[in-house]
């Protein structure tokens, strides 16, 4: 696991994500070694598209590895 550098925490932080509950799903991350979009649905109690799009976000920004179907994904930075 790697920490994220300020630089990259400000970038996350400042505007990347317009889903008010991106912080929440980041926060998550800090948990565990892996992550799911079921994890998410059930943790932020939000509906399967909503956590799905968290998930890709998290996944653009290098925070959690590629998804293969019916698998977490592992943390990468946190």
């Amino acid at each position: 696991l790697e920490t994220l550098s300020l630089e990259e925490e400000k970038h996350i932080n400042n505007g990347v994500s317009e889903d008010s509950l991106y912080s929440q799903a980041l926060e998550l991350t800090t948990q565990s070694n892996t992550l799911s979009t079921s994890l998410l649905q059930r943790r932020l109690r939000i509906g399967y598209p909503r956590a799905a799009r968290l998930m890709d976000e998290l996944e653009e920004n290098g925070i959690v590895s590629n998804g293969e179907p019916g698998k977490p994904r592992k943390v990468l930075k946190y």
